[in-house]
């Protein structure tokens, strides 16, 4: 992997992390049919929430991947929860994955926390196989989801951290 570096995110880099969460999921859905919310989500408003979670206050922390000044890859967290992780297609087999979801468990850890959760899209196998070879176990329960205008179900994944 090139020289990545990661920082704290910051308001300025939600359009750069919106590209490439929007490619991950144009990629990701890419032979399922329009149909049936599979629409991409608003880019307008994953762009805001993508904002609102690195500003200072929020209650999102967030560290972004950069590579040559640009945003790469990104994990937030929040409570016990890790909230996002996604990394740029371009980067896609690089260990960036990896080494991301290791810091995002390491900040819930850090701040006490020894049972950790994460939401995925039922559909998304690939995530769900990812987290799995990482020690997440994939639980009963599935959460509905409605944000950006489409609507989802999102299976629950927990970690227990020793």
């Amino acid at each position: 992997m090139d020289a990545v570096a990661v920082r704290p995110a910051t308001p300025a880099d939600a359009d750069a992390v919106e590209d490439y969460h929007h490619r991950c999921f144009v990629m990701t859905y890419a032979g399922r049919p329009s149909a049936g919310g599979f629409q991409p989500p608003d880019r307008a408003g994953t762009r805001q929430q993508l904002h609102d979670w690195f500003r200072p206050g929020s209650d999102c922390t967030t560290r972004v991947a950069v590579a040559h000044g640009t945003p790469i890859g990104h994990v937030t967290i929040s409570g016990h929860r890790l909230v996002h992780l996604f990394v740029d297609p371009d980067h896609h087999g690089t260990g960036l994955g990896r080494r991301l979801l290791a810091l995002g468990e390491a900040m819930l850890a850090t701040v006490g926390h020894t049972e950790l959760e994460l939401h995925t899209r039922v559909e998304n196998h690939a995530a769900i196989a990812f987290y799995g070879r990482a020690g997440w176990v994939v639980t009963d329960r599935v959460i509905h989801t409605v944000e950006h205008g489409i609507s989802y179900d999102e299976r629950v994944l927990v970690k227990h951290m020793s």
